[in-house]
């Protein structure tokens, strides 16, 4: 039970790194108002945009993720930085609502409303990693694994390698100039790069990214055949991030669950 639970906390998370949600329809841009440069190459694209996120480092996020069967929801904000990173993201999945804190390289997971009795705890949240034993060390291991793939600039490094831009239009989105890329990926050239997810996906992935003039991305959808649809939608870079433990008293540890 102590790794399945690891194991879908982790799963759900995962999914976020290729996902994304729309809000608005783009239109022409507006006559006079400045837009994203507009970049031929994939690795040069990124580039540009790298250099953007790891600047501002915070945003909010809004996603949708349907794969083998599954949609999935997330809302939320993060703070991506290595040791530094934060993230604070609610769930829905068909098995329910749940809400996940990542914090001082610790998971508080809260699992769908009636999961505590058969996890063995009447408190709301598990927490994943943060301590000495073999278990948790494991669990540390994949903690790192979804910061760093829920990081903006990890879904970046993956469409630059074998990625191939087929087309591009100046548009706005969310009121504001952008440059729309549509992207096809070499999904065999850039597995080494790809969630664990997508390891068996249709190849050419489809991405399509939204830049606005400060070339951070505001929207990215993925497809990959009929196997996998993605869409993630990112507002407020730069904004405040601030992402709390739950209390004491609400948390059980997950090596303490009963029965385990």
């Amino acid at each position: 039970m102590r790794k399945s639970v690891a194991g879908a906390a982790l799963l759900l998370m995962t999914l976020g790194a290729c996902s994304a949600q729309t809000t608005g329809s783009p239109a022409p841009a507006p006559g006079g108002q400045p837009a994203a440069s507009t970049e031929t190459d994939a690795v040069q694209l990124v580039a540009l945009a790298k250099t953007s996120t790891s600047k501002s480092r915070t945003v909010k996020i809004d996603a949708t993720v349907d794969t083998s069967g599954q949609h999935v929801t997330m809302t939320g904000q993060g703070a991506f930085g290595g040791d530094s990173s934060q993230m604070e993201m609610q769930l829905g999945t068909t098995a329910g609502a749940l809400e996940m804190r990542l914090l001082d390289k610790v998971v508080y997971l809260k699992p769908p409303a009636g999961a505590q009795s058969r996890l063995g705890t009447d408190k709301p949240w598990i927490k994943l990693g943060g301590s000495d034993d073999p278990l948790s060390q494991l669990i540390d291991g994949g903690l790192d694994q979804l910061a760093t793939q829920n990081d903006p600039t990890t879904f970046l490094n993956q469409i630059s390698q074998g990625g191939k831009i087929t087309k591009t239009e100046k548009t706005t989105l969310d009121g504001q100039p952008a440059t729309h890329y549509t992207i096809d990926v070499d999904t065999a050239k850039a597995k080494a790069d790809l969630p664990p997810q997508l390891a068996g996906a249709v190849s050419p992935m489809t991405v399509d990214l939204w830049l606005n003039g400060d070339n951070l991305p505001l929207q990215v959808n993925a497809v990959a055949g009929n196997t996998y649809a993605a869409k993630i939608h990112y507002t407020d870079w730069g904004g405040k991030v601030d992402v709390q433990a739950p209390p004491a008293d609400q948390v059980a540890d997950l090596k303490d669950l009963g029965g385990h």
